[in-house]
């Protein structure tokens, strides 16, 4: 197994590849040195950018999957990409700048650059691999530069006058990343057993359990002389169970354990008492009748509203949006202006580690920009105050809060790291309740909604379409006001539009809860967490949730009472 080695059933990384390559301050030194060697060719040429990074990602990870009751693939992995972001032009204006009008030119051309790894101290495959990238990317640059150079002499003035770079002095650190240890054969029992209880209802059409654990760590350096080793250990333990419902909708269900190192992941009972209780939501879910459309008070759980704020807000305060033209710049006229009740703070802070014991997702030190993580203050105390920002600034806000993030292969953009909803004012849940009750009373309503599990999101922030989101909800209670029990139902999302969604919170509960997962956007895929209490809104919309049209499985399982012997059918 390349890049593991093996102690008394555990799979071990305590002077592992991604430690040895991108821990060791030579590789920083390769780095630059060709960088300082591009930069001399390119003065003769009489184009020299105004600012290039180099950043090289030495991965290692473990992956186990299950399913019903057996092992489906284990498999570890190690290697090793190389992203380089080069500006032409000065950082007033360069190659980077939106190309307005010219949709081809839209999209940054680059890709995953995977490079070979040959051993300790051998270096002719990555300083191969620099030389190669940074001449493609110095060739686009070139092109796009006088492109855009055109552009600005025919279309009228831009509406956000701000440049496109933000210089600053290199930042030079090494920030440790500790071994990953983990007790593969271990988990591979704990997950044999989980997928078999999984699969064992007679009512589920496909189930996993699976494990992935993952270190990376991170070499950055810059013409601006920063020199930058950062890290990342991540394990998730993860359950999926889906059924078909008798009117055909496919309902699934999902958990996720997080945590930054795999010593803190659940021990076995708890595992097995998680996948118990998803194969019993399924099927609750199963049984449980279709809602329809609805407007009127929700309440939304933790994990539910920390997810609203991410697709509601979150995207929306990405500081490079509002200097994109096809943008809806939602909340670019609000700065200092109220937009939630002030009781409400939101920041986004990736320095911190955990909230209430857990792990969150969207830590780092420095983000991909090399610019140290720091909080960014977006409402205070209900008054809109500011946006995320990388080194895109914007006229406003000329300075990175270090939340310029990208996956490799991407061109960094300002993104979120962990989303903080602090509330001021609280109430306990039966009060919350309590609350919910009163305004379907005030409205004249039979019934609202709770919605205490989500599966994720999204959100529309152009111009063109609707500017709104959808919140996936998993698990939504219809609560009534006479006193009826309340009714698990399934099949609606929480859709709306920001700015009228936000008029509408009425209280914040005192319980605070963590969502993990990872977030996509132009700038790829990354790990984010968002934080928030309960939140009790005046009125939100449900739409209908798509829905499958199979019928359920005619066969039984095999193995089940169920199963028809040959025998016993009529010839």
């Amino acid at each position: 197994m390349r890049g593991w080695w093996k102690v008394g059933g555990f799979l071990a990384l305590a002077s592992a590849p991604g430690q040895a390559r991108a821990g060791d301050a030579a590789l920083a030194d390769v780095l630059a040195g060709q960088l300082t060697a591009a930069m001399a060719t390119w003065t003769v040429e009489g184009e020299v950018p105004h600012y290039v990074a180099v950043a090289v990602e030495d991965h290692d990870s473990l992956h186990v999957y299950a399913r019903q009751g057996a092992i489906a693939s284990s498999d570890d992995d190690a290697g090793r990409t190389l992203d380089v972001d080069l500006r032409l032009g000065t950082a007033a204006l360069d190659s980077t700048h939106n190309l307005r009008g010219f949709s081809a030119f839209d999209d940054d051309t680059r890709d995953v650059v995977e490079v070979a790894y040959t051993g300790p101290g051998q270096t002719d495959a990555l300083q191969h691999a620099v030389w190669r990238e940074l001449d493609a990317r110095w060739r686009d640059a070139r092109e796009r530069i006088v492109l855009l150079r055109a552009n600005q002499q025919v279309r009228v003035a831009e509406e956000d006058p701000a440049p496109d770079f933000e210089p600053r002095t290199g930042a030079i650190a090494d920030v440790a990343t500790p071994p990953l240890t983990i007790d593969a054969e271990g988990w591979e029992e704990v997950l044999r057993a989980a997928s078999a209880i999984l699969d064992d209802s007679d009512v589920v059409v496909s189930s996993s359990a699976s494990l992935d654990a993952s270190r990376t760590v991170r070499t950055f350096v810059d013409t601006e002389g920063a020199r930058l080793v950062t890290g990342r250990r991540h394990a998730r333990v993860s359950l999926q169970a889906a059924v078909v419902a008798d009117d055909g909708d496919r309902v699934s269900a999902f958990r996720a354990f997080d945590v930054e190192d795999p010593a803190a992941l659940p021990d076995r009972p708890a595992v097995l008492d998680a996948a118990r209780a998803l194969v019993a939501q399924v099927e609750a879910l199963r049984r449980a009748p279709r809602a329809g459309p609805y407007t009127g008070p929700v309440l939304l759980s933790g994990k539910a509203s920390g997810v609203f704020f991410h697709e509601v807000l979150g995207h929306r305060v990405e500081g490079h949006r509002n200097k994109d033209e096809t943008e809806g710049k939602t909340f670019k006229d609000y700065v200092g202006r109220p937009v939630l009740p002030s009781f409400l703070s939101v920041v986004d802070d990736p320095t911190v580690r955990q909230v209430g014991g857990v792990d969150l997702n969207g830590t780092y030190a420095y983000d991909d920009e090399g610019v140290a993580a720091q909080p960014a203050q977006l409402v205070d105390h209900g008054v809109f105050t500011g946006f995320l920002m990388g080194r895109s600034p914007l006229a406003a806000f000329p300075h990175s809060n270090g939340h310029g993030r990208r996956s490799t292969g991407n061109a960094p953009a300002a993104r979120m790291g962990n989303t903080l909803v602090h509330a001021d004012r609280t109430v306990d849940d039966a009060r919350l309740r309590a609350m919910l009750l009163d305004e379907l009373r005030r409205q004249h309503l039979a019934f609202g909604y709770i919605v205490d599990e989500i599966e994720g999101g999204f959100t529309m922030t152009g111009r063109v379409t609707p500017n709104a989101f959808n919140v996936r909800a998993s698990r939504t209670w219809r609560v009534y006001v006479d006193g009826r029990p309340d009714e698990l139902v399934r099949g609606i999302d929480l859709v709306g539009t920001p700015l009228a969604a936000f008029q509408s919170i009425v209280a914040a509960g005192s319980t605070v809860s963590v969502f993990n997962g990872v977030c996509g956007a132009e700038s790829g895929w990354v790990p984010v967490s968002a934080v928030a209490p309960a939140l009790l809104f005046r009125r939100l919309e449900m739409q209908l949730k798509e829905k499958g049209s199979e019928r359920p499985p005619l066969l039984s399982k095999p193995g089940r009472d169920g199963t028809v012997d040959a025998a016993e059918v009529a010839p």
